[in-house]
């Protein structure tokens, strides 16, 4: 029995002319971005004086603060680091020059609603196509063999079988998308349907055939390419090395071979959200999004007052703690000293909460013990990348690939420009973004330019050219690397299911619809971890269950985000609370 997805032979497909971005993401079924666009702020009442504390600076964070300060509320933000931003972390190497690192986010599809209504806001605008394997020069390198790949083409042959394989399972999976585009209650019903059928089928006999959730990518491509694989257009299963082949390919932004032992519903929600698409580049860098947040004074009751001047820096929460009164009921221990606030929004990573906050493993809890589970097992990814500085932007106008995706130790390179139309401007070079235990391997490798030799030796064989021509132009003092697992108050880059885990995932994300007076935030709580997105709509959410607690459900408009569901799935057998 394969539960695969078949396409419902009576639902109605969406008008050909809408865009094609989804508007909600599907295990969400709810539109943040239209309730902005509507109404400009999140609550109908103001919250004059009421004292917030925001534990975490990044994403997450800075979009409650902004929320919460238009309506007047005392905020105080603790940042862990000495900067604000969290994993959207740029870096300009040279001071005045446009050339960037970006050592965390660095492509935004279209579907971040939230994103860009905030990036309109602030004027930050994207500056074209991101290179992604075949929107560029592309070449793939396989068991030593490079495989030349023409921007805007179909790939090599060798990829043929697991391209239209691939291809086929994506579209299928796809059939969900246009509901969730400019969403109706009738479209969102049929996209929950869907969706729920494919994730866990209680109806099924026991094993993978219950869902997405309960199987991981790999087998999930076992069971599509090699039990069924007549359903996606193949002559013949897959062999061992079509799962290697697959494995480097991937499935629209890099090889996803590091990534098959997690869940198959995390693979799936990338593309029926509209994740791996049409992704864009920002050439003045991902800061410019902190930066917004970080200048702008949201109260025009207190015109002077910026986000910047709430944030503590290096200040770690160790300590949460509810206390039994009414007035300040949230204790947060900062830096070995007290302090009590009426609320308290928590925006960092799970592990941050866990290894920081000892939030799940202390002596009194503020969370039910099935969400510190959640923040427990929930899976983070580590992810490594190694930059370089080019004196010039030596690839283009050559033959040389401005991609390379490899099974070597570099997995990813991209040549990025930011001097988009000037004839002259330095080079930024991404020598190399691995996910899981492809960048576990380069751990041991402290020092950047001994990484990036090494880096390099193991492509000199299959792209020779291209190391001979970027060598000479590398600027050795800038060269800069990030093993986001080794970081202190991150311990990783990114949230990935693993099988089974979904029906936590749904516990962090709906906390916070079941009272305060603390609320989680993050990417790590949302849905999609490692896109700005998650943390965007999670902050969204705890600065409405913060207003709510204040004022009430009056305080909010019609449809608020205190209106989503606390359980619009089943993911698996119910969790005890």
């Amino acid at each position: 029995m394969s539960f695969m997805p078949q396409r419902p032979q009576t639902a109605p497909m969406r008008a050909a002319q809408e865009p094609t971005a989804p508007s909600s993401y599907v295990d969400i079924l709810y539109d943040h971005g239209a309730y902005l666009r509507k109404y400009s702020v999140i609550g109908n009442q103001r919250i004059d004086g009421r004292s917030v504390a925001i534990v975490g600076a990044g994403a997450a964070g800075l979009l409650a603060a902004y929320q919460l300060l238009q309506l007047g509320a005392n905020v105080v933000i603790y940042e862990a680091t000495d900067r604000a931003g969290g994993r959207l972390n740029t870096i300009y190497p040279i001071a005045g020059q446009a050339a960037a690192f970006e050592m965390g986010a660095m492509r935004v599809p279209p579907c971040e609603q939230l994103f860009s209504y905030y990036t309109d806001l602030f004027g930050v605008k994207a500056g074209g196509q991101f290179p992604d394997p075949g929107q560029v020069n592309t070449r793939i390198i396989y068991r030593n063999q490079a495989y030349d790949w023409a921007a805007h083409s179909a790939p090599p042959a060798i990829f043929n079988n697991v391209n239209i394989a691939w291809n086929a399972l994506a579209t299928q999976l796809a059939e969900i998308t246009p509901y969730l585009t400019n969403p109706t209650p009738e479209s969102l019903q049929i996209a929950q349907t869907m969706w729920q059928k494919w994730v866990f089928d209680a109806q099924s006999a026991l094993g993978p055939e219950q869902g997405y959730s309960g199987i991981s990518f790999y087998q999930a491509l076992v069971q599509a390419f090699v039990e069924n694989y007549q359903q996606y257009g193949l002559s013949k299963p897959w062999s061992a090395n079509d799962f290697e082949l697959f494995g480097a390919l991937g499935v629209g932004s890099g090889g996803f071979g590091p990534l098959y032992s997690v869940n198959f519903a995390e693979i799936a929600r990338l593309i029926i959200n509209g994740l791996e698409s049409n992704q864009k580049f920002y050439p003045a860098g991902m800061d410019m999004l902190v930066q917004g947040f970080l200048n702008s004074c949201p109260d025009p009751n207190r015109p002077n007052l910026s986000i910047r001047n709430c944030i503590n820096f290096n200040c770690t929460v160790t300590r949460v703690k509810a206390l039994d009164c009414s007035s300040d009921p949230v204790l947060l221990t900062v830096n070995s000293q007290d302090v009590q606030f009426e609320s308290a929004i928590l925006a960092t990573t799970n592990r941050a909460m866990q290894i920081d906050m000892n939030l799940t493993d202390g002596s009194t809890f503020v969370l039910p013990q099935s969400t510190n589970s959640g923040l427990r097992q929930l899976h983070l990814m580590n992810s490594s990348k190694l930059f370089v500085l080019t004196k010039t932007r030596f690839w283009q106008g050559t033959n040389l690939p401005y991609n390379i995706q490899s099974d070597t130790l570099v997995r990813g390179l991209y040549c990025l420009d930011y001097y988009p139309g000037l004839p002259e401007g330095l080079g930024v070079v991404l020598i190399s973004y691995t996910w899981g235990d492809d960048s576990t391997k380069l751990l041991a490798i402290s020092d950047p330019n001994e990484r990036l030799g090494i880096l390099l030796r193991s492509i000199e064989n299959s792209a020779g050219d291209f190391v001979q021509a970027l060598l000479p132009q590398i600027m050795p003092d800038f060269t800069r690397m990030i093993d986001w697992q080794t970081v202190p108050h991150f311990y990783g880059a990114f949230k990935l299911n693993q099988a089974g885990q979904d029906v936590y995932n749904q516990q962090l994300y709906t906390q916070f619809l079941r009272g305060g007076p603390v609320y989680i935030a993050g990417d790590s709580i949302g849905w999609c971890g490692g896109w700005i997105e998650s943390a965007l709509q999670t902050g969204m959410n705890a600065a409405c269950a913060v207003v709510q607690q204040f004022n009430g459900p009056q305080a909010m408009f019609p449809n608020s985000p205190m209106t989503q569901s606390q359980s619009p799935f089943q993911y698996g057998p119910p969790l005890n609370p």
